[in-house]
């Protein structure tokens, strides 16, 4: 009878940790570290959940389905905003370094052309902030184009079938499309320097009452880094598979136009005043002026 009691009573084991991800360079070592067997190691049952846009990922992750986002700097404002969860950002992935772009058919040269245009965005998501900033830069604004509201993969069929003028993309999207020579850069996240940022944030009862396991989560990310730097000709081939890119192709794009962010930057971004939180208010101010978030100034604790 007693042992009966002690088995009945005995704690349940902490769900997995529900992590949603999309298909984004800098976010391919959460999927490295499941597939080389780092959160195993480190103790920690994870359940990735994979999302065709970063809009998709924040709504799930706004209705409970998830507890861990890899998203942008936007769309935890605007889960913030759009519900009662309460994401904090644990960790800086990296920032966008010209991955982030607006492509255009041929024949638009630059932002300026894109006055009418039909382009292609995932609404309420990173999408309408860049294309917002690089229309702001040309003297347009959002009112003078055409948005049409698709994911990343049923907008690149669009405008490969001329039904776009225009679409805002990323890794793999942008890539198979300047692949093809189907499209052209007309503006980059490099023209905006530092302001696209990545994170990865959880739910703040998880980083209240289990910080062991983000804190694992967290390893376990930052040992997928280190296995690519010390075996970069395997890491490249299972992380470009899954995105649907060469090695190669998947090299650069996390070479040439993503700076990640190790450990030892970390500091210097979640500190009180520090540079995730310039990037925050800037990003919250156009998000507001878009019409992107209405509700109260939730930004304080956004990172923890």
């Amino acid at each position: 009878a007693a042992l009966a009691f002690n088995i009945g009573c005995s704690p349940e084991k902490p769900a997995a940790l529900r992590v949603g991800i999309n298909p984004w360079p800098g976010y391919e070592f959460l999927y490295l570290a499941e597939e080389k067997g780092f959160y195993r190691e480190e103790g920690l049952e994870v359940r990735l959940v994979e999302f065709n846009s970063l809009s998709d990922a924040r709504r799930a992750y706004e209705r409970g389905q998830i507890n861990v986002l890899a998203s942008t700097v936007i769309e935890v404002l605007q889960a913030r905003d759009n519900s009662a969860r309460s994401p904090q950002i644990v960790q800086v992935v990296d920032y966008s370094n010209g991955a982030d772009v607006i492509l255009a058919r041929p024949g638009l040269t630059n932002a300026a052309g894109l006055r009418g245009a039909r382009i292609g965005v995932e609404l309420a998501s990173l999408g309408v902030y860049v294309l917002a900033r690089g229309l702001e830069q040309s003297g347009l604004s959002l009112a003078d184009v055409k948005m049409v509201s698709l994911d990343q993969l049923s907008m690149e069929d669009a405008f490969r079938k001329g039904e776009l003028d225009a679409i805002v993309t990323y890794p793999p999207t942008s890539i198979k499309l300047l692949r093809d020579g189907k499209a052209s850069t007309v503006f980059s996240s490099v023209e905006i320097p530092g302001e696209v940022i990545d994170v990865i944030a959880g739910e703040a009862e998880i980083n209240t009452q289990r910080p062991g396991e983000v804190a694992k989560l967290l390893r376990a990310y930052h040992r997928a880094i280190a296995y690519t730097r010390q075996n970069p000709a395997d890491a490249y081939r299972i992380m470009a598979e899954r995105e649907g890119l060469t090695p190669e192709e998947f090299r650069k794009a996390l070479t040439e136009g993503i700076r990640l962010l190790a450990e030892s930057d970390q500091a210097e971004y979640l500190r009180p005043g520090g540079k995730l939180a310039s990037v925050i208010d800037r990003s919250d101010r156009i998000l507001r002026q878009s019409g992107q978030i209405k509700g109260l100034d939730r930004r304080a604790n956004v990172s923890t």
